[in-house]
């Protein structure tokens, strides 16, 4: 609009040190192995928006088989979700490869969690931007909203969404949320293991 040359469409944040010092403690006091791979999950969108959050019944199901893969978990969210990261870790077999980090960090200190995953996954929300704006290779998963006018530019990235009738609705509520129950964990899966492969 003011006719200056964009260079680059993509996002950025910019840590401090402090921020990833706090990122570094944290983590270290989950008894993460170095090497280990970490998949972050975004657990919700936000209260408003009901219909973007993908099933905790399938979230469940997907770190199950990331922890069967040795693969270290860790859950984002707001204070909010932490009921929610509870419930997940109960649900597992082996609640100790689960990072619960939800209501634990600030937006920086989130960037620099979300930059030691080797793949991120989230609804249409902010940390899904954030992932962007640190270059984290990430999983969109797309519903009641429409991804051509709501995904973050980046270059690593993979789009799952279903091509329903009713979608994108954009609406907060519904009775059936048909387009994220139509995301399954085993494509979520698949898509986790092109990245870490």
């Amino acid at each position: 609009m003011l006719g200056i040359p964009s260079q680059d469409a993509g996002l950025e944040l910019w840590p401090t040190e402090e921020d990833r010092n706090y990122i570094d403690e944290f983590l270290g006091a989950q008894w993460l192995i170095s090497k280990q791979k970490i998949v972050g999950i975004n657990l919700n969108a936000s209260a408003r928006w009901d219909t973007k959050a993908w099933p905790l019944s399938h979230i469940i199901k997907l770190c199950e088989e990331l922890c069967r893969r040795d693969i270290r978990v860790i859950v984002t969210g707001t204070q909010r979700d932490a009921a929610g990261a509870t419930a997940l870790s109960s649900a597992l077999k082996n609640p100790k490869f689960i990072i619960n980090a939800c209501g634990k960090t600030t937006v920086n200190q989130l960037a620099g969690l979300i930059k030691k995953c080797d793949v991120y996954i989230s609804a249409d929300s902010a940390p899904l931007h954030i992932a962007a704006s640190v270059g984290v290779p990430f999983i969109a998963l797309f519903g009641p909203t429409d991804p051509r006018r709501h995904l973050v530019p980046a270059k690593n990235y993979l789009l799952i969404k279903k091509d329903l009738p009713c979608s994108p609705c954009y609406k907060p509520k519904c009775k059936t949320k048909a387009c994220m129950e139509s995301i399954s964990a085993e494509e979520v899966l698949a898509a986790v293991e092109k990245f870490l492969n």
